[in-house]
Order: C-alpha cells, then sequence, then structure tokens
C-alpha cells in the first residue's frame, strides 16, 4: 500500500510540473536591410543614398560627397528599388524557414533600417510583435526585436539607450518580459561601433550595457538577462570591453565561452561548428563578432536556464559560400577551403547565388519549467485505520 500512494503522490508531481517548456533565441545581422525610401529623422537626412533607386531625388549630389573612393563608386553605381528588396525579403525568410520546423520565439535583427523594412519582414515569417530603436546613426542603421505572439510572452516594457560616442552610433534597445506568467526576463539588442571605431567605443557600449543591467538587478535580483547582437569585437582589441567591463564582478559571463568550455559537450559536435559568425578575407580571420551574454541567473539550475548545449553557430550548407585560400606557401599550391558566410549579392541573377548576409545567425534555447515545485503541494494521504475493531458482546 505505501508504494501504491508514494507512485500516486510521484505521478501528480509529474503531471503538475510537465516537461521543460522552451523559448528559442536568435540573433542575426542581416546586413543591410534598407527600404527604397529616403529616411529624414529630425530634420537630419540619413546617409541611405546606396540604398535608394538609381534616380532617387538627391541622389547624385550626395553620392559626390562620399569621400571614400570605393563608397562614392558604389553609391553611383547602384540602383536599389523594390524588386530587390522583395528579393532582399525572401532570402532572410529563407534562412528561418528552409531547414528549419520553427521560428524563434526572440529574433534580434542587427542592420535594419526602419519599422517599415523590419515589420513587412515580420509580415512574411509570421511575426505580430516588433520593437525597433530610432538610432543617431548617421546611416539610419538600427537594431531591432521580434517576438511570437504567444500568452506565455507578455511584454512588460521598453527601452533604448545611446552610448555616447563622438560619432552616433546605434542604440541599445532593451525589451523587458514576463515569461509564462512567472518568469522575468530582459533581452537587449546590441549592435556596437565597428571596428574601424576606436577601442574606448566599445568599452563605452559596454559601459552603457552594464551599468543599465546594475540598475536593474538592484531593483530585481530575480531578473534573467540576456544581452544578443553583433558586438564588433575582436581578440586584438585592447582595452578589452569583454574583460575589463562584461565580465567584471560575474555580472556577465559569454555563452559561446561556456559552450567551448562545457566538458558535457562531444568535441566533435564543437569542431564541426563554424569557428566564427564573420569571416574576414583580408587577413584570413574567423571573428565571432556575435554573442549571447547572460547574468548568472540563467544558469545557476534553479527555474529558467539557458541550455548551453543548444547554442550553435547556424550555418547550414545553404548559408555557406566555399573560398579557396592559400595554406602555406604559395609556391606550393597548398590550397584550404574556408566555408564562409554567402554574402547577399543583388546583381546576382541566379537565386543560388544570391546570397543572405556577411554574418552568420547564432541560436541558443531557454528552458523553464511550467508549474515550478515550490507551487505543488501533494495530495493529502488518506490514512488507514490500523485500530483492531473490538468485538462486543451481544
Amino acid at each position: 500500500m505505501k508504494q501504491i500512494l508514494f507512485l500516486s503522490v510521484l505521478s501528480f508531481f509529474l503531471f503538475h510540473t510537465g516537461e521543460a517548456k522552451t523559448l528559442q533565441i536568435m540573433s542575426y545581422n542581416v546586413e543591410n536591410l534598407f527600404d527604397t525610401k529616403h529616411d529624414i529623422v529630425n530634420g537630419k537626412d540619413k546617409n541611405d543614398w546606396t540604398f535608394l533607386p538609381k534616380d532617387a531625388q538627391g541622389k547624385k549630389e550626395a553620392c559626390r560627397e562620399e569621400k571614400s573612393k570605393y563608397r562614392r563608386n558604389e553609391c553611383f553605381e547602384s540602383d536599389w528599388n523594390e524588386s530587390k528588396v522583395e528579393v532582399r525579403l525572401e532570402q532572410i525568410s529563407e534562412v528561418l524557414t528552409k531547414e528549419r520546423k520553427t521560428l524563434p520565439d526572440f529574433l534580434g535583427l542587427i542592420e535594419v533600417e526602419n519599422a517599415e523594412i523590419v515589420g513587412r519582414l515580420g509580415k512574411k515569417l509570421g511575426y505580430e510583435n516588433l520593437e525597433i530603436t530610432e538610432s543617431p546613426d548617421f546611416r539610419g542603421v538600427d537594431v531591432a526585436l521580434l517576438y511570437k505572439n504567444s500568452p506565455e510572452i507578455k511584454k512588460v516594457s521598453r527601452a533604448e539607450h545611446v552610448v555616447p560616442v563622438e560619432y552616433p552610433t546605434r542604440n541599445i534597445l532593451e525589451v523587458e518580459f514576463l515569461i509564462n506568467g512567472q518568469y522575468p526576463l530582459t533581452v537587449f539588442v546590441n549592435h556596437w561601433p565597428s571596428l574601424a571605431n576606436p577601442d574606448s567605443w566599445r568599452i563605452k557600449a559596454a559601459e552603457v550595457l552594464t551599468g543599465r543591467i546594475k540598475e536593474i538587478l538592484s531593483k530585481n535580483p530575480q531578473m534573467n538577462i540576456i544581452a544578443m547582437g553583433d558586438f564588433n569585437t575582436i581578440d586584438e582589441n585592447n582595452p578589452h570591453p569583454f574583460k575589463t567591463v562584461l565580465y567584471k564582478d560575474d555580472l556577465l559571463v559569454s555563452v559561446v565561452d561556456e559552450f567551448k568550455t562545457d566538458t558535457r559537450i562531444a568535441e566533435d559536435v564543437k569542431k564541426k561548428m563554424s569557428p566564427g559568425t564573420y569571416y574576414y578575407s583580408p587577413k584570413d580571420q574567423w571573428n565571432m563578432l556575435d554573442h549571447f551574454f547572460i547574468n548568472k541567473n540563467l544558469k545557476d539550475g534553479k527555474d529558467m536556464d539557458i541550455k548551453i548545449s543548444t547554442f550553435e553557430v547556424y550555418s547550414p550548407k545553404f548559408l555557406v559560400k566555399e573560398l579557396s585560400k592559400f595554406d602555406g606557401n604559395p609556391d606550393e599550391g597548398n590550397r584550404k577551403i574556408i566555408l564562409a558566410p554567402k554574402r547577399f549579392n543583388a546583381d546576382e541573377l541566379a537565386k543560388d547565388k544570391m546570397g543572405y548576409s556577411d554574418h552568420f545567425p547564432i541560436q541558443v534555447n531557454i528552458e523553464y519549467p511550467e508549474v515550478t515545485p515550490k507551487e505543488i503541494t501533494p495530495p493529502t494521504a488518506v490514512k488507514r485505520n490500523t485500530k483492531k475493531k473490538v468485538k462486543t458482546k451481544k
């Protein structure tokens, strides 16, 4: 009887907790997702002339002002029109749907122009919810977050944070959610100043991000936090914004670092993954520019947690372009094959050669229980009457 009672209580516990639920998060630098209209924000012209039709009013005059000869020629020669935009949207949609069964619950988009073009992409994919920055970036580049319309995902608030550097850059997007009515989650989407700028500018971006995270945690120490995006940071940066700012006082940890050092993940799985999200051909160098950073609440083994083994640099074959590089002495003819991102080229006529982006996306899962154990009250066991009946004489 005791065994039956134990199994009944155990069954009740398992039935009401259920299996862990999953949220998938993806970050993707889609490489210059622009519409065909000239943007003017707060009375200032954005430098989006390269991504306008050839006959757009003011384009020729603006192209002449480009200081870089390469950029100047690119601006004059480009003819960005609606048919190319539609192909661009189709290609990005293919990344999210061709070999995937479901869309990410949260999709961080990097290097997008405005709400209109992101909204078109969201509609094509089936997302109903959109948050986007309105950055002072000179080119009009912003970051955005698309997320699923689900009863388990409730937006609480949003904000954006200016990075105070000499040349206007992208704001950091912050969106707070309540997951399954229980778990607070704040998502940050980043696109830090490019590597053409001083390291101190990325330090400043890191300080803005960590300053806000500390402020959030001071008010709610239970907040789960994930920061994603293109951080434009490589090992050679000095001072290094991750080592000197993000990792200070164990505030954040890198998901890719956790993945690489996790001994439970097979080495052949790690080796099969792309060594980076961006390949810099002139130096034959892979860079992990795109990252997820999490706070300790997402790796403490309680309630909501990151599942490190699900981290992936998403690089299916159709996203890859094979590049041939000399490996060793060129005179010996030794070559190696680099499987680099197949960047988008609107001038290609064949669809399979048009490409997608110069970055690979990254993705990871967060898991959480449907009901936490502390909320479960096991059924009260029915006590057996063990007293012997006393026979009474009639």
